[in-house]
């Protein structure tokens, strides 16, 4: 609601008049609800409004100063009497009701106020200055009607007001000293469109200039930042997301290796194998799934929680071709030298065999275990493995079983004869021959080894003679019912 503000203008002789106003604003400019025309004042100097029943006295301007009893002023409430100075003029504020009125009287050579004890304030002395005796003093700590204290020492005379209400002040006074026709600094008020013309200028249309922004830049900047990674992504997505190279097997368009142990060649896709709806497992088995291949592991591995990555370790580069996994990746759980814990049994996995492979006699006696019942079957030999003793169980295997199909006879084992001695000559190197390694196998899965844990084959606890037995040469992993025990790779001499 406006407050009223009785003006009686001594200087000029006029007669008293009244404003109602939210806010008085006093300067040099004729737009200011009290006009004081002296080169002193500024155009726009000091502004009166009430806050909680009492009148503050604002100083609006950087330029000149505004005194209040002799002390300069930021803002402060007003008390019955107070003596405010601007430039020449001397203002003489008193409460009428809940109205305020300033008695204006100018002095023809203004000199600022000083306080003293040697003269009474009668009035205003041409070129003198004018002195403040004691009740002046006391008028400096006189209480304001609304009871608010006014705070000095910093130089300025100044007021405490809550920091909401100091902010909406500033926009207020910006407003007024607009509408007196001078602005010191833009308004946050102030419209952001270009200037209309005519009376339409005057008309402001509502604004949100006074709400924080929403900082759209910001996801302005996350998706350019997006989109460059995007268009990274499509043009190298393999090796710009992928922790290593894809390899050579994998990046191939065409299908080589006959019979196909794969569906189709997966053409450097990362989605052919990672998918967003199925494992990696899933997408391994679908794709390696094909009349001469069946990507089964065996039910140990699977208990263990082992998946076809655990052994095809991939990302490893150009040159590694995951599927030399042989010694490489069984010796890094069947070791002495792991450190790896079956979680069925509980117990730290060793080397198998006693480190010794191939012909299955160690002084004299058979070291090898026998066929399980089961194995028996599945590759049907006569009878039950029950039947025969270890010694008759290994020969039906590699006779009956291999022999039907083409694969041993027994002059590739006993090469030196089947007399006295002569029978077991050379048959743990035929052993190797036919289960073993030849050169560029061994040169091949040599050089994997040192690419994949850059350390040699030796170092990494693996043996790669040329001849030598590897774990898979028996062991065969993929196939229908696998167990790992005993079952044998039927495999065509090298």
């Amino acid at each position: 609601m406006p407050n009223r503000f009785h003006i009686i203008r001594k200087d000029l002789n006029l007669d008293p008049v009244t404003i109602e106003s939210e806010g008085l604003t006093i300067g040099r400019l004729t737009g200011n609800d009290l006009a004081l025309n002296h080169p002193t004042v500024s155009r726009t100097q000091a502004g009166i409004k009430d806050i909680n029943g009492d009148y503050w006295i604002f100083n609006l301007s950087s330029a000149n100063g505004t005194l209040l009893n002799g002390e300069q002023i930021d803002r402060t409430p007003l008390a019955d009497g107070d003596l405010v100075q601007i430039g020449p003029f001397l203002l003489t504020a008193t409460y009428v009701g809940r109205d305020l009125q300033l008695s204006v009287e100018m002095s023809v050579s203004p000199l600022p106020i000083e306080t003293g004890m040697t003269q009474q304030l009668s009035g205003i002395e041409g070129g003198k200055t004018v002195r403040l005796d004691l009740a002046a003093l006391a008028q400096r700590i006189k209480p304001t009607p609304g009871g608010t204290r006014r705070l000095s020492g910093t130089g300025l005379l100044t007021g405490a007001l809550p920091s909401l209400d100091d902010q909406a002040l500033k926009v207020f006074w910006d407003k007024r000293k607009r509408e007196a026709g001078k602005m010191a600094t833009d308004s946050p008020l102030k419209p952001h469109a270009k200037r209309r013309l005519g009376k339409a200028q005057f008309n402001w249309r509502p604004t949100f200039d006074l709400q924080r922004p929403w900082p759209w830049q910001i996801f302005t900047v996350a998706g350019v930042v997006v989109a460059v990674l995007a268009v990274v992504g499509a043009v190298a997505y393999t090796d710009a997301y992928s922790p290593g190279q894809v390899s050579n097997p994998h990046i191939r368009t065409e299908l080589t290796i006959q019979p196909a142990i794969a569906k189709q060649p997966n053409g450097t896709s990362c989605s052919n194998c990672h998918k967003a709806t199925a494992s990696l497992q899933t997408g391994c088995t679908s794709c390696h799934t094909t009349e001469a291949f069946a990507p089964v592991i065996s039910d140990i591995h699977e208990r263990v929680g082992m998946t076809c990555a655990s052994c095809h370790t991939e990302h490893q580069g150009r040159d590694f071709r995951p599927a030399l996994v042989a010694n490489l990746a069984c010796v890094e759980c069947h070791s002495d030298a792991s450190r790896y814990v079956s979680p069925l049994s509980g117990k730290k996995l060793g080397t198998p065999h006693g480190n010794s492979f191939g012909y299955p006699i160690e002084g004299g006696r058979w070291t090898w275990p026998g066929v399980a019942a089961s194995h028996w079957e599945r590759k049907e030999l006569p009878g039950a493995a029950s039947d025969y003793s270890v010694k008759d169980q290994f020969h039906l295997v590699h006779i009956a079983g291999h022999q039907q199909r083409g694969l041993t006879n027994c002059s590739d084992c006993h090469t030196q004869g089947f007399e006295g001695d002569k029978v077991s000559v050379g048959v743990r190197e035929s052993c190797s021959a036919c289960h073993g390694m030849t050169p560029a196998m061994a040169a091949e899965q040599s050089a994997t080894i040192q690419m994949a844990t850059d350390r040699p084959p030796t170092a990494a606890g693996v043996e790669l003679n040329v001849g030598t037995p590897y774990c898979v040469s028996c062991h065969a992993q993929h196939g229908e019912g696998k167990n790992l025990r005993a079952t044998f790779r039927q495999i065509g001499k090298n």
